[in-house]
């Protein structure tokens, strides 16, 4: 039977010794793919990460039960990258980009089989994507990859965030229109479509 997060925190409170590393297990990805969609680079995601777990060990007797664990983990992860890349005043917030081209933030190719004229196109969209998202403000990539990504709501972005939902809504609201108008002056890259 699989335990909920909240039960492997007050196992692992318990002095279980297996239920952090399950816990860990469960949210290294997810926490990583954030991270690094914040910082820009994959070798900073991994030791923002690692630090973001320590955190998340030192604080488990702060967990307040009751609330979404989930949430509660990319507030600390999210907080964690926002002192790392303080640290790092030469960066840009609203210039991030990822050294190494790759942007998870497409979900990955289905099953299916496709046509190598669809490989092509899926790749060009994608970099198109890829190309806005990392114009896009800190803010607005941390709502959109929440929401779209990680599945977090609203609400639980607004707990995240530390802020309140109708501004979470807001911020969404806006990413979106920023994405549109960056992207409205790239040419239709698919005739056919």
């Amino acid at each position: 039977m699989e335990h909920t997060d909240e039960e492997l925190i007050v196992a692992t409170l318990a002095g279980d010794d297996r239920a952090f590393p399950e816990l860990v297990s469960r949210y290294m990805q997810p926490l990583y793919n954030f991270i690094l969609r914040l910082s820009g680079s994959a070798a900073d995601a991994e030791d923002i990460s690692q630090e973001a777990f320590v955190k998340v060990w030192k604080n488990l007797k702060k967990y307040r039960q009751g609330e979404s664990v989930r949430a509660w983990i990319f507030t600390i992860a999210r907080n964690t990258t926002i002192d790392w890349l303080r640290k790092r005043r030469n960066l840009v917030f609203s210039d991030f980009e990822n050294a190494e081209g790759e942007n998870p933030l497409l979900a990955t190719l289905t099953a299916v089989e496709p046509l190598q004229d669809e490989l092509f196109a899926r790749e060009e969209d994608r970099a198109v994507l890829e190309g806005a998202f990392v114009q896009l403000s800190v803010l607005h990539r941390e709502v959109l990859t929440l929401h779209y990504v990680e599945g977090l709501t609203f609400d639980e972005i607004g707990k995240v965030l530390k802020a309140p939902l109708h501004t979470v809504k807001s911020r969404h609201h806006r990413a979106l229109i920023r994405l549109r108008e960056i992207m409205a002056p790239i040419p239709a890259l698919h005739p056919y479509k």
